[in-house]
């Protein structure tokens, strides 16, 4: 709003700087009515009229994450896996609440009482014309209608009727020229401009410039009605005289065009006037013109959103948005696909492969436009598709009946540490037999790993008791040297590795054999996901471990200006977290325990809110630049 009043504003006094020192004293008076009117209506439209224009010369790196391209796309429920598909339907949005008198509430009642008051005003003044007309004797001259009224006024008109003071025209003291001057304003539609400039007036009143307006198209008026009746008549005194005579001091009716005595030096100086001349009046019309069509394109030019083309990557390194394709693999009956292959193919002959991850999500880099993805999964046909840079991908594959060979079906079981909300859920943990306590450590050397089990519900508590009920994990190591019971447990129970290719991540991160040391507190979910072949065409099938940390779920940042300079105040909050954190001065921020589809809200006074989805690849891996905008 405040945008759209500067523009306006400007617009308005620059170009009645224009009429002012161009047009005032000149007897233009038809060009400079149009030009009075148009620039009215000219500077209500203009904030609202943007020619796109690329001013970039180099290419400019945005890190800016539009929450718009992270949705997670609905999943239907499984047999085996649950993809929640309301996944925000549980989500509370809580605006932001301030303790201060909120400035801009106080200017909006301003506004809208004086708009209230200014509609009272004209309102009232139709009214009172309206009456008058209906209470008034009336009669008619050359097509036109004359209201004779009591009230002491100047001579007046108002669209087609012209309003007399009785005593003046039945005792004949106003003079056919007057009467004529009158017409002359019926004749030209005077009344429309003033009705416009009178509307105006209601929604801008508190802008000073329209009165200046509002002025200057009545005196030109009368500089129109004058030239109206003198035209065709070389005695410019004797009307002269006339007009000193009759013009007293008397009010006028609002609303109407109409004689008034501050005018009546101006008109006698225009009258007399010697004209400029056609080359001059050429001339002043020409820049006039022109520079009104520059004020235009100069208010209407607005920065391109579309960049150039880029590279794919920055001088730093930094990676380009459009070059990142993201999506998600999944069967035509919504099962999750893990470990489908996504080839791609750019126009330079280069190739590159990823695996989808758990949940059968997958992430492309370094893509460039016209790049085609082949999509591959054992059993099911592969699909050849165009990379989406807009929104993530939703790739179904379909069974190949023609197939012959190893098909998996994945099972999927976890065990949450911590609730959604991030208060703890109390799972057990317990290594090589022994039940690990909440302050202590797990500590995993993947290459030791004997068997890694996942308990839940009965399962775990006939195992374990009531202290299992939110489930277990039940982890052992080669080379155990706990209790007997144990060993001859693990003894008669063959190794995971003759049975499974396992995989482990944490924080989706692929273990690289490092040993994982992790306190208890800090775990957020352990999943296992299992590759059953249905087929049994192999002895060995594939298992993923999946450990997420509660710092794993941290978002942090900068927030800055549509310039690129920091701003400081600024409050950041997530969905199902009660903690609200603010922008340092350095415009930074970093809020904790924010869970994975939760909804993030950046919102200052007088800026656009800006709301972030978080989801795998997005907010908790990147060191985020959020560019908020005025409102």
């Amino acid at each position: 709003m405040i945008t759209y009043i500067v523009k306006s504003s400007l617009s308005l006094v620059i170009l009645f700087g224009l009429y002012w020192f161009l047009l005032r004293k000149e007897k233009l008076f038809v060009f400079t009515r149009f030009f009075l009117v148009v620039s009215v209506v000219f500077s209500l439209v203009v904030p609202f009229i943007s020619i796109p224009v690329n001013f970039q010369v180099t290419p400019q790196i945005t890190e800016i994450i539009p929450s718009s391209d992270y949705v997670i796309p609905e999943i239907s429920t499984t047999e085996y896996i649950t993809i929640p598909t309301d996944v925000y339907s549980n989500q509370t949005y809580v605006e932001s609440q301030h303790s201060v008198i909120d400035i801009s509430s106080i200017l909006l009642v301003l506004y809208i009482s004086g708009v209230i008051l200014f509609l009272i005003r004209f309102l009232r003044n139709i009214y009172i014309i309206i009456r008058k007309t209906k209470s008034s004797e009336k009669i008619s001259i050359k097509g036109y209608r004359i209201v004779l009224t009591d009230d002491m006024t100047n001579p007046c008109c108002f669209f087609s009727s012209i309003y007399l003071n009785r005593d003046d025209y039945l005792n004949g003291r106003i003079d056919k020229e007057l009467l004529d001057h009158e017409l002359e304003h019926a004749k030209q539609s005077h009344t429309i401009d003033i009705m416009l400039i009178e509307l105006v007036k209601i929604f801008y009143w508190f802008n000073p410039v329209y009165v200046l307006y509002d002025r200057a198209i009545r005196i030109n008026h009368e500089y129109l009605a004058d030239n109206g009746v003198i035209s065709d008549r070389s005695d410019i005194k004797s009307y002269a005289d006339k007009l000193l005579s009759f013009i007293i001091c008397r009010s006028n009716m609002s609303l109407t065009s109409g004689s008034n005595h501050s005018f009546a030096r101006m008109r006698l100086m225009m009258m007399i006037k010697p004209g400029s001349g056609n080359f001059n009046y050429g001339a002043r019309i020409a820049v006039t013109l022109f520079l009104g069509t520059a004020l235009f394109l100069l208010l209407s030019f607005k920065e391109s959103d579309r960049q150039p083309l880029q590279p794919n990557l920055s001088e730093t390194g930094t990676e380009m948005e459009q070059s990142i394709v993201r999506g998600i693999v999944i069967t035509e009956d919504g099962k999750l696909l893990f470990g489908a292959t996504i080839s791609s193919t750019g126009t330079d002959n280069t190739s590159s492969e990823t695996i989808a991850d758990f949940d059968g999500r997958f992430l492309v880099n370094d893509i460039n436009p016209g790049t085609s993805l082949l999509i591959e999964y054992r059993g099911f046909k592969s699909q050849t598709l165009k990379a989406d840079f807009a929104s993530e991908m939703v790739v179904k594959l379909v069974r190949d009946p023609d197939f012959i060979g190893r098909v998996f079906i994945t099972e999927v079981k976890n065990v949450n540490f911590r609730n959604s909300d991030f208060t703890p859920a109390k799972a057990l943990l317990a290594i090589n037999g022994e039940i690990i306590d909440y302050n202590g450590n797990l500590r995993i050397n993947p290459g030791e790993i004997k068997s890694f089990k996942v308990l839940k519900d009965k399962e775990a508590t006939s195992k374990y008791g009531d202290k299992a009920r939110n489930g277990a994990v039940e982890i052992v190591f080669f080379g155990n040297k706990t209790g007997s019971a144990v060993k001859k447990q693990s003894d008669k129970t063959p190794s995971d590795s003759s049975i499974y290719k396992t995989l482990l991540s944490v924080n989706h991160k692929s273990d690289k054999g490092e040993l994982i040391d992790i306190p208890v507190s800090n775990l957020q979910v352990i999943s296992v996901w299992t590759d059953h072949d249905i087929d049994n065409t192999d002895k060995k099938g594939l298992r993923s471990i999946s450990i997420m940390t509660r710092d794993y779920f941290k978002v942090k940042g900068q927030v800055v200006r549509e310039n690129g300079k920091p701003l400081s105040g600024v409050e950041i909050s997530a969905t199902d977290n009660p903690v609200t954190e603010i922008s340092d001065k350095e415009g930074r921020f970093e809020i904790e325990d924010v869970r994975e589809g939760a909804l993030l809200e950046f919102s200052l006074p007088r800026y656009q809110t800006y709301y972030l989805s978080t989801s795998f690849e997005v907010a908790f891996n990147t060191e985020l630049t959020i560019k908020l905008q005025k409102d």
